[in-house]
């Protein structure tokens, strides 16, 4: 991982964050998607553009609000209000800025009397891709990490003793030794094994994941959109499962809400569930509308 990847020359010198970098060229990746299809759609490059800009920027706020509103921890605010939109070093949720960007493009789409449907189907995959390159940044970054991987698993990382999850795993060595002894021989490892022991590629798998997502909505458009707005829906559904499966390898958030003998789910999990479950709403009034569509088409006919 690179956190710094390099710095300008200019005055003290002006870090380039990874995880910036990422997103950075996410946005651009993503926009250009877009406007190449948009085209191919009938939307203006204009439009397009101006989707984009007001995706990011109302993306950004949402999924830094998401983040500050249900995963913020107060060690980490120690700098204050600058601390809290410090986004460049991680601490941003999905799912939050999702639902800001659509409702603010919505809005947008909806005074200027443009198709939602077709403009949200020529992103679909950009986006994609885009939150793809995002998962390299929380590579970079060292953020979105895994649980730590048992001994017959040959694809492990490690990051530096400083960051959170290593940092953690010298704290069990020293401190819970018992634990530790626990955990080696739970995972494999000769008893004594001194920390870092590898983790789960969550941040590779998640972004590889996104990638083959935006070839399968490309596949899948030419097979069998029928309606403007299924592309999206489809990438709605796509994400949600792979978000819901992935967090089982993650361990940068706790369990939330268990009960009983059910120990909860991690954050990204309830907010997949929410978006899959509102993916299911606008499929059912997709359909129907398609429904109408066809009988109107038949009554033509006839």
């Amino acid at each position: 991982m690179h956190r710094i990847l390099f710095v300008i020359p200019v005055g003290n010198g002006i870090p380039v964050f990874g995880y910036g970098l990422f997103l950075m060229l996410g946005f651009v990746a993503g926009l250009g998607i877009a406007c190449v299809r948009g085209k191919r759609m009938g939307l203006t490059r204009d439009s397009v553009l101006d989707v984009g800009l007001l995706s990011i920027f109302f993306g950004v706020v949402g999924a830094r609000l998401c983040y500050l509103l249900v995963d913020y921890s107060p060690e980490e605010g120690q700098g204050g209000f600058w601390e809290w939109i410090a986004v460049w070093r991680g601490g941003l949720t999905f799912q939050g800025g999702l639902a800001l960007a659509i409702l603010s493009v919505w809005i947008y789409l909806k005074a200027r009397k443009i198709s939602i449907g077709r403009m949200f189907d020529a992103y679909a995959p950009g986006i994609a891709v885009g939150v793809g390159f995002g998962r390299i940044g929380c590579l970079m970054n060292g953020c979105c990490w895994g649980e730590t991987a048992p001994a017959s698993f040959s694809l492990g990382m490690t990051f530096p003793e400083n960051i959170e999850p290593m940092a953690y795993q010298f704290r069990l060595a020293e401190q819970w030794s018992e634990y530790w002894a626990d955990l080696l021989a739970t995972l494999g490892y000769p008893p004594g094994t001194p920390p870092p022991l590898p983790l789960y590629p969550t941040q590779i798998v998640s972004a590889i994941g996104l990638f083959l997502i935006a070839l399968l909505l490309v596949w899948m458009e030419k097979r069998f959109r029928r309606r403007d707005g299924q592309v999206m829906l489809w990438f709605v559904f796509l994400y949600s499962i792979g978000r819901f499966a992935i967090e089982f390898w993650r361990a940068d958030t706790p369990l939330r809400y268990g009960f009983g003998a059910f120990p909860g789910l991690r954050l990204g999990q309830w907010l997949a569930v929410g978006m899959f479950a509102l993916g299911i709403a606008f499929q059912l009034l997709l359909n129907r509308s398609q429904g109408n569509l066809d009988r109107a088409e038949r009554q033509e006919r006839e």
